[in-house]
C-alpha cells in the first residue's frame, strides 16, 4: 500500500500545523494557509475523493474582482510564508538540557509528553516539555505579549470609531452577538521587535529570545449594557470626576491557547537557541469594559481583566485601565491600527451612512472618505452559518504601501451592528519599507516600528445575535456633567524645573528639595552634583522608605549627555550616598528645553490620594490618608530622543512628557502583587494602571 492510500482527512487533521506544513514542503506544496487549507491541499495532492463539501461561501466570491491586497509574487510569497510557519505560537520556557536517545528507547514518563524537534541538521532531540507551573514566574512571558497586544489592543479599539452612520443596524442599548474565534494567532519575529516587547512590560519577556506567537481558538460575546439612565450609566474620567452618562460596551473572550517558539541557549541570555518550545492545553479569559461619553462620545475609561491558566490550572490575573489613547505616547498612535481587527468591527460607526450594496466603495465621491482603511463591496451570497451576506474588503492603504499589509475581509447582514465574520490579517514588517512611504514619518515616526515582524491573524464568525431596546442616544444633552476646566489642575499651579520636578509634599517626609539640597551642600564633587551645577537635570526619581528612613533614587543627565544614578537615604548627617552609578555616554539624551512645566508632585498625589476620584485603585496605593509604606512614588521625563519606545508610560515619542508614577509590590496569601500607574503631570490626568496577580514561586 502506497504512503497516499493511508491518507485520509482525519489523520491528517490530528496533526500540528507546522507537520501539516512539512508535509506540504516534502511534496512541493505550498505551505501558506491555514490548517484546513493545508489538510485539503495534501489530499487534493495524493488524489483522495472526499464526499463533496458546499463551499458555497468561497464559490460566489469572485477572486478576479476581489481587491488586490498583496502583489508579492508567488515565489516571495512562498517564502515569506515559511517564515511565518515558523512561530505559529508563543514562545517561553527556559533552556534546559537536551538528551540524544537512541530510536529505540521508549523510558518516557506519563506526564511528560516528548517533542521531536530538530536544530541546524543536528541529531534529533527528545526534550520533555516543562508545564509553566514548572517554570515558575517565566508565565509571565505568555502574558506579556497576551498583554500588550491583545489586552491593550482590545481596550482602545473604540478609538479608531467615526462619529457619521450607515444604513446598517444602529448600536442598542442591550445588544449583544455571541461569536467563535477561528484558527486565529499573533506572532513576533525578530529580536529587535520581541525586545520592545520584553523591555516595556518590565523584562517579563527575558526568557523569550528571536520569535514568539500563540495559536488561539475559543468563544466570545460583545455587548451593550441597558443602564439605569434611559439605557446610559454613570461613569468616571482621568481626572476621577463624575456625573458623565455613557454607553457601556463589553467584550468578553475565552480561548483555548497553545504556545511555542524559542528561548536562550543558556543563562547569560546572549545566544538565542533554535530549540522549539511547545506548550498546549492552556485557557485565556478577558472581559474588557468601556464607556463611550453620550455627548461628546468619547472614551473615558476603559477596564479589562486578563485570566490565564496553565495545563496544572497555576492562574495569573492582570488588570488593566486605561483612560485615553493620547496620554500613551506613540503607543497610542499605533494602537488604533492593531486594534482594529482584534474585536468585531462596530459597523455603525465606521462606515457611516454609506450604502452597502455591490460595487460601493470608500473611494465614491459622494462619501467624502477620511480614513486610510479603504473598502470595497462585493456580490452579495448566502453564506451557509449566516444566510444572505455582503462581503466587504478592507484594506490599510498607507502600511500595504509602505511596511507590510493590513487587511479584513467582513461579512455584513441586514439588522447585525456588527459583521457576522470577520476575518483580519495584519503583517508589519519594518524591512518592507519602500521609497513611497509616508505613513511612518508622518503618522508614527520611523524610530516607532523596530526591525522584526508583527503577524496578527484573527477571525470571528457569529453564532448568535440579540437585540436591545432603544438606539444609543449619542449626543444626548444632559445635566450634571462637569465642564472642561472644572475641576482640573491649571497653569496658575504649574511650576518650571530647575533641578527636578517640583514636590512640595507635606505627607511625605524628604521630599524633592530637601533630598537635592542635602546632596548639594555634603557631597558637592559627586558627579551628580557637578551636573545639576553645570545646567543638568533628574530627569527620572523615585521616592521609598524601605527602612525607617526614607529615599530618593534618582537618575541625572547633564549637557554633555552624561548621565547616571546615586540613592539617597535620609540620615543623621542630613543625607547620605547609599550607591552611585554612571551610563555611558549618549545612553541618556541632554534636552531641557524640551521640559515642561508641570504640576508639583504633591498636587498630584493629593488627587491619587482623594479615594472618591480612583475609587478602584486607591486600596492598592493608599493607607489612610498617605502612601501604603510599600509604595514608590516619583516622576519620570521622556523627550524625543528616547530610545525606550513603545513603553506602556505615556510621553516615550512626546517631545517632552513628564510622568508621575507610584509602584507597589507586596505578597499576599501566597501570590504575588503588583500595581503600576502613571499620571499625566501636565494636566494631572491619570493615563493607565495596572495590576499584576500570579502565584508565588
Amino acid at each position: 500500500m502506497s504512503e497516499d492510500d493511508s491518507i485520509d482527512r482525519e489523520s491528517l487533521t490530528s496533526n500540528t500545523v507546522a507537520k501539516l506544513r512539512e508535509i506540504c514542503k516534502k511534496r512541493g506544496l505550498l505551505v501558506s494557509g491555514k490548517k484546513s487549507e493545508l489538510v485539503d491541499r495534501i489530499l487534493e495532492d495524493a488524489g483522495v475523493v472526499e464526499e463533496p463539501v458546499d463551499t458555497s461561501e468561497e464559490d460566489d466570491w469572485d477572486e478576479g474582482d476581489a481587491l488586490v491586497m498583496d502583489d508579492e509574487p508567488d515565489v516571495t510569497r512562498e517564502k515569506v510564508e515559511e517564515v511565518i510557519s515558523k512561530i505559529e505560537n508563543v514562545v517561553e520556557a527556559e533552556v534546559v538540557e537536551a538528551e540524544v536517545l537512541p530510536a529505540e528507547s521508549n523510558e518516557i514518563q506519563e506526564d511528560e509528553a516528548p517533542l521531536v524537534v530538530a536544530e541546524d541538521d543536528q541529531p534529533s532531540l527528545v526534550i520533555s516539555m516543562p508545564t509553566i507551573s514548572s517554570l515558575g514566574d517565566r508565565w509571565k512571558a505568555l502574558a506579556a505579549v497576551i498583554v500588550v497586544v491583545i489586552l491593550v489592543g482590545a481596550a482602545t479599539t473604540v478609538f479608531l470609531q467615526r462619529s457619521s452612520g450607515f444604513e446598517v443596524a444602529k448600536l442598542r442599548y442591550g445588544d449583544r452577538m455571541e461569536f467563535q474565534v477561528i484558527d486565529s494567532s499573533i506572532s513576533i519575529d525578530g529580536e529587535e521587535m520581541l525586545s520592545v516587547v520584553r523591555d516595556s512590560t518590565g523584562g517579563i519577556l527575558e526568557p523569550a529570545c528571536g520569535e514568539v506567537s500563540m495559536d488561539l481558538d475559543g468563544t466570545g460575546s460583545v455587548s451593550v449594557t441597558e443602564g439605569p439612565n434611559s439605557g446610559a450609566v454613570e461613569t468616571t474620567d482621568s481626572l476621577g470626576r463624575t456625573g458623565f452618562l455613557a454607553a457601556e460596551k463589553g467584550i468578553s473572550l475565552d480561548l483555548d491557547v497553545d504556545f511555542e517558539g524559542r528561548t536562550w541557549r543558556d543563562d547569560s541570555n546572549t545566544d538565542c537557541g533554535n530549540i522549539r518550545w511547545v506548550m498546549s492545553g492552556n485557557d485565556l479569559s478577558m472581559d474588557s469594559t468601556s464607556w463611550v461619553e453620550l455627548e461628546k462620545t468619547e472614551v473615558k475609561r476603559t477596564d479589562t481583566s486578563i485570566s490565564f491558566s496553565d495545563v496544572d490550572s497555576v492562574t495569573t490575573n492582570a488588570r488593566t485601565v486605561t483612560y485615553d489613547s493620547e496620554g500613551l505616547g506613540g503607543l497610542g498612535a499605533l494602537l488604533p491600527t492593531l486594534s482594529f481587527p482584534l474585536t468585531p468591527i462596530e459597523l455603525h460607526d465606521f462606515f457611516g451612512e454609506a450604502v452597502i450594496k455591490e460595487g460601493a466603495r470608500s473611494s465614491d465621491p459622494d462619501l467624502g472618505w477620511n480614513s486610510d482603511w479603504k473598502w470595497e463591496v462585493k456580490k452579495e451570497f448566502r453564506d451557509d452559518t449566516h444566510g444572505l451576506v455582503y462581503p466587504v474588503y478592507l484594506d490599510h492603504e498607507e502600511i500595504g504601501r509602505c511596511y507590510g499589509h493590513a487587511t479584513i475581509l467582513l461579512h455584513l447582514q441586514d439588522g447585525s451592528p456588527w459583521p457576522v465574520r470577520q476575518v483580519a490579517d495584519i503583517r508589519l514588517d519594518k524591512n518592507l519599507q519602500t521609497n513611497d512611504c509616508d505613513f511612518l514619518v508622518s503618522t508614527l515616526s520611523d524610530e516607532l516600528l523596530p526591525e522584526g515582524t508583527l503577524s496578527i491573524s484573527m477571525t470571528y464568525s457569529s453564532i448568535s445575535f440579540s437585540t436591545g431596546s432603544s438606539e444609543v442616544d449619542w449626543e444626548r444633552n444632559y445635566l450634571g456633567s462637569p465642564n472642561d476646566g472644572e475641576d482640573r489642575p491649571g497653569t496658575s499651579t504649574k511650576r518650571n524645573w530647575v533641578d527636578s520636578m517640583w514636590d512640595d509634599t507635606e505627607i511625605r517626609q524628604f521630599d524633592m528639595e530637601e533630598a537635592v539640597s542635602c546632596l548639594k551642600s555634603r557631597y558637592p564633587d559627586s558627579q551628580a552634583t557637578l551636573a545639576l551645577e553645570s545646567g543638568g537635570y533628574i530627569w527620572r526619581a523615585s521616592w521609598s522608605r524601605p527602612t525607617s528612613e526614607p529615599q530618593w533614587n534618582m537618575s541625572w543627565v547633564d549637557e554633555d549627555d552624561d548621565s547616571g544614578w546615586l540613592v539617597l537615604q535620609r540620615s543623621s548627617e542630613g543625607c547620605e550616598i547609599l550607591s552611585t552609578g554612571s551610563n555611558d555616554r549618549g545612553e541618556v539624551t541632554w534636552n531641557r528645553d524640551s521640559i515642561p512645566s508641570t504640576q508639583t508632585l504633591s498636587l498630584l498625589e493629593s488627587r491619587i490620594l482623594d479615594s472618591e476620584r480612583y475609587p478602584d485603585l486607591s486600596p492598592y496605593v493608599q493607607s489612610g490618608e498617605s502612601w501604603n509604606l510599600q509604595a514608590q512614588v516619583g516622576y519620570r521625563l521622556s523627550v524625543t530622543e528616547d530610545s525606550e519606545i513603545l513603553s506602556l508610560l505615556p510621553g516615550d515619542l512626546g517631545d517632552g512628557k513628564v510622568t508621575m508614577t507610584a509602584v507597589r509590590e507586596w505578597e499576599e496569601e501566597g501570590r504575588e502583587k503588583s500595581v503600576d500607574l502613571a499620571m499625566d503631570s501636565e494636566t494631572g490626568e491619570m493615563v493607565i494602571w495596572w495590576l499584576i496577580d500570579s502565584p508565588s514561586e
